[in-house]
Parts: C-alpha cells; sequence; structure tokens
C-alpha cells in the first residue's frame, strides 16, 4: 500500500510506490460486461499487463481484477482499492478547477 499517483498524460494516471513497478491508469474502451452503468472506466495496467478495471459510480468506485492480475502477488485487492481512492479524488479536484 502507500502509493503516490499523479496525473502523467491527458486523462491517464502514473502510480508509484516504493519496490515495486509503476502502474498506469488510462481511460478504458468500453468492456461489454463491465461498462453497463455509463459512467467512466478506466484499465490499471502494471508489468505491461491489464490488471483491473475501475469504473467510477457517483462518488465511489467499482473495481475488477482480471486474470493477469494473479501474476503479481505483490499487487493486492487493498492496491487495486487504494488505486480506485486515487483516481476518485484526483478526478474530484479536476473537475472542481
Amino acid at each position: 500500500m502507500r502509493w503516490k499517483v499523479d496525473e502523467w498524460l491527458n486523462g491517464g494516471y502514473r502510480a508509484r510506490r516504493a519496490g515495486t513497478p509503476a502502474a498506469f491508469i488510462y481511460r478504458s474502451l468500453r468492456w461489454p460486461d463491465f461498462y453497463l452503468g455509463g459512467g467512466p472506466a478506466y484499465e490499471v495496467r502494471y508489468g505491461g499487463a491489464a490488471v483491473a478495471l475501475i469504473r467510477l459510480e457517483g462518488k465511489g468506485a467499482t473495481v475488477r481484477q482480471l486474470p493477469a492480475a494473479g501474476d503479481f502477488p505483490e499487487l493486492g485487492e487493498l492496491d487495486l482499492a487504494e488505486l480506485a481512492l486515487w483516481l476518485c479524488k484526483l478526478r474530484g479536484a479536476r473537475s472542481l478547477n
């Protein structure tokens, strides 16, 4: 845990934590079984693989791990939840400006 997330590209974010590779969060294309609510969706890439999907819903988020996440035991469910909270925080701050 203890990720530091900042805006990296327009609409994309970079997450860093000591001792691990960086994770990148990109605006996701429509995933048929996940993008039903109409809220913005993001894909988390870690070690070159898509490991999770985050869909923002109101003031919260839904996180779904993808099968590739099993290849990275250092990236657990709590880490993905923390990344989703960071994403909600950063998107909320940007919409206020």
